[in-house]
């Protein structure tokens, strides 16, 4: 970029359109998880006079502690992870909604963060047994944000065949809380304005302990470096469909803005469920969130559109274990297993007529219908621009939607 150009894109940056946009990556970069937050660049930043929030000094002791520790493969219950800190963490995140309704994390080097706080209707045990068995992709739970995920080898949920959801009526997790390593590599869905979608590296540190006669999981990532650039994606009908074409094209599919090269450039998650009461059927869910994403090193995020991020994440992830439709984790670990063991044009076969009456919807649909996607959907031929890992993430969300009794796409 010459120094000519930078005057007229600040400019630009402050423009409405612009900065709509920036506020909506912050919901594609807060997936789960599952995925990250931020603060923004501009002078009128109505974050900037809260920058140190309003978190007690002990707590965000704690928050440091445990986003040190996620980068320390070393770090252990008592030497790196401060058990002191990390229940002073604990006894803040469990506490009734309204009590924490107005907690304000300090700003951090990921930018500008939140506390969010809700509930989950299923068990731990479930929880566990479904989002954390390397066998199940996490774009099966998650399919509203996330396109693929996958535990890096190395990991330790992966290398000691961890098998967590079994360990949570263990008592010792009181005194001798397991603490577990590893790193994913995540894509997620296209965030609901500019279109979107990024891929990056997690670190990960996991905690499963007990905390006042309660099982407790304490889930913590940080991104391990800036992501892919923004690429055009699409949503097919309504985000709660779960349906979204990918263009590998880098930029934003709004237009207007297509031509921006857009980043992810940092996130961190401290993410606690634990059981509502000792051996309950519902779990409490708290999260603590930061973001950095933008453009040119500009970080253009706010609070509120973390929020939103994670009210969006956590309602597709509902959708999935709160239903009565749920297939077993065994009959979705065994599916994926199918997938995983088919060539490519195997899938590229199991996926054809999916890309039929993608084609077919394409054709009247006014972002489908553009170059960018309708080069690649055309004839029915989407499939044949997927990757390996892409072809079995498409047949794995489509079976969890037919189990869960979504809409097929064109019904």
């Amino acid at each position: 970029m010459s120094m000519s150009f930078l005057p007229s894109f600040l400019s630009a940056a402050r423009s409405a359109a612009v900065h709509a946009f920036f506020l909506a990556v912050v919901a594609a970069a807060c997936i789960l998880t599952l995925a990250p937050s931020a603060a923004l660049a501009s002078d009128d930043n109505p974050d900037k006079s809260s920058e140190k929030g309003n978190l007690p000094e002990p707590l965000e002791g704690a928050i440091s502690m445990l986003l040190a520790a996620v980068g320390d493969r070393n770090a252990a219950f008592g030497k790196g992870i401060d058990p002191a800190e990390l229940r002073t963490l604990l006894d803040f995140a469990m506490q009734p909604a309204a009590a924490t309704e107005k907690a304000l994390p300090a700003k951090r080097e990921p930018g500008y963060g939140i506390f969010y706080r809700s509930h989950i209707g299923a068990p731990l045990d479930k929880l566990l047994r479904y989002c954390y068995d390397p066998a199940i992709p996490q774009e099966a739970v998650f399919p509203a944000s996330i396109r693929s995920s996958r535990w890096q080898p190395g990991s330790d949920i992966v290398k000691n065949g961890v098998r967590l959801w079994e360990r949570v009526p263990d008592q010792g997790l009181a005194d001798a809380p397991l603490v577990l390593h590893g790193a994913e590599r995540e894509e997620i869905t296209p965030d609901t304005f500019s279109g979107c979608y990024y891929a990056y590296t997690l670190n990960r540190l996991l905690v499963l302990m007990r905390h006042e006669g309660r099982a407790v999981l304490v889930s913590v990532s940080r991104q391990a470096e800036p992501s892919t650039v923004g690429r055009k994606g699409a949503i097919v009908g309504k985000d709660a469909d779960w349906e979204y074409v990918y263009s590998g094209v880098p930029g934003a599919t709004t237009r207007g803005i297509s031509w921006m090269d857009t980043y992810m450039y940092d996130s961190a998650t401290i993410t606690v469920f634990f059981e509502d009461q000792p051996g309950s059927k519902t779990t409490g869910y708290a999260l603590f969130k930061w973001v950095k994403a933008g453009w040119a090193n500009l970080n253009v995020v706010q609070r509120k559109h973390i929020r939103s991020g994670a009210e969006r994440f956590l309602s597709g992830f509902r959708q999935v274990l709160e239903s009565d439709r749920l297939p077993p984790a065994e009959a979705i670990a065994a599916r994926t297993g199918e997938f995983d063991r088919m060539n490519e044009d195997a899938l590229r076969t199991a996926l054809a007529d999916y890309c039929v009456r993608l084609a077919v919807v394409a054709k009247e649909d006014s972002v489908l219908s553009r170059d960018d996607f309708w080069k690649i959907i055309k004839d029915g031929a989407y499939a044949n621009h997927l990757s390996r890992e892409e072809l079995v993430s498409a047949l794995l969300k489509n079976f969890m939607k037919e189990r869960l009794g979504k809409p097929a796409l064109g019904s």
